[in-house]
């Protein structure tokens, strides 16, 4: 169930408890899309006790959400499920442009005050100064690779998104080997590239087996928790064990360790 609450136009109050399906999460989105039609940034309150929701609403909360990101300045989330608070909390680890708080019931107020506060105008992505994905040519044409070296932007998912979904089109089952150098997010605007969502889905379908080298701890975990509900099988490798995980993935990099 989802309730639309009461508070300033710039602001979007809802309260989600018990099974979402996706007429809820429809009258989420009107709300959303009549605060938009005020002004171009607004912030978004949430107070959650949610016990699980359907595929349908699922998959409409997905698109929607990575096509409107740019629009939301802030989001407070009131919350007293870990899970939740994990996931929101995780969020803001992957879009720092976005001011991104979790908060416990009894803290309502507080969290209402700080979602209330001014928003100031957007600020554009940064332009890239150097590409922050490289692919990886391997000996094997079903097995991925690429290198992740800073912040994504939408030239690097652009050619993520392009490489997925040939290599999905040509081959019933997929791995993936992902070597995290250094982390900082994505841009908003590589969230929106086209195609992202649908090679999402895929790929939950046809990654049989995924191998993170490095990378920080809540990635790792955020891997390994993922893992069972898309049925891939996950491991992850420190980097003096990369030889292992190209290994587990019975294959080989064309030339090893390239600068």
């Amino acid at each position: 169930m989802l309730e639309i609450l009461p508070t300033s136009e710039h602001v979007v109050a809802m309260r989600v408890s018990g099974h979402v399906d996706r007429g809820d999460i429809e009258r989420g989105i009107s709300a959303v899309e009549e605060a938009l039609a005020r002004q171009e940034r607004i912030a978004v309150y949430v107070e959650i006790a949610m016990s699980g929701m359907t595929p349908g609403a699922f998959v409409r909360d997905l698109g929607y959400g990575l096509r409107h990101l740019r629009h939301f300045a802030r989001m407070a989330v009131v919350t007293e499920q870990e899970w939740v608070r994990w996931i929101v909390e995780l969020q803001g680890r992957i879009l720092p442009q976005i001011e991104i708080r979790t908060f416990a019931p009894g803290e309502r107020d507080e969290a209402l005050a700080w979602a209330n506060r001014p928003i100031a105008a957007g600020v554009p992505d940064a332009a890239q100064a150097s590409p922050s994905v490289r692919l990886i040519e391997t000996n094997k044409p079903d097995v991925i690779a690429f290198e992740v070296n800073g912040r994504i932007h939408r030239d690097d998912m652009h050619v993520l998104v392009g490489t997925f979904e040939r290599e999905l089109g040509a081959h019933e089952r997929l791995r993936v080997f992902v070597r995290i150098v250094k982390f900082d997010g994505v841009t908003l605007e590589a969230l929106r590239e086209d195609g992202l969502t649908s090679v999402k889905m895929r790929g939950w379908r046809q990654i049989e087996r995924y191998a993170l080298v490095g990378g920080p701890t809540w990635m790792t975990t955020l891997t390994e928790w993922t893992a069972p509900v898309a049925r891939i099988e996950t491991r992850h490798f420190e980097f003096a064990q990369e030889d292992e995980a190209w290994r587990w993935l019975e294959a080989e990099p064309r030339i090893a360790n390239p600068a």
